[in-house]
């Protein structure tokens, strides 16, 4: 899976996931129709690790703001960096 990050704040911005192939494809469909628990277990994966790749390795996805979200394809979430 690709990832295009566009940052709006500090703490928040926009993750679109790119599907690279048909299983990528298939994991968008399938989360449509998942649970809220499932949803922690199988996408937030993705948009985590669009965080550290894209914006910064410390970074760790707080919440996502479903109000300006295409979820799962586009969402906009907030995140903090940690520093340890």
């Amino acid at each position: 899976m690709k990832y295009l990050v566009k940052e709006i704040s500090d703490g928040n911005c926009d993750i679109t996931l790119l599907p690279e192939d048909l299983n990528d494809r298939n994991l968008l469909t399938e989360t449509t129709r998942l649970t809220e628990k499932d949803y922690e277990k199988t996408i937030q994966f993705h948009y985590e690790h669009a965080l550290k790749a894209k914006v910064h390795s410390n970074a760790a996805f707080v919440s996502l703001n479903e109000d300006e979200s295409n979820y799962p394809k586009r969402v906009n979430v907030n995140y903090q960096i940690i520093y340890s």
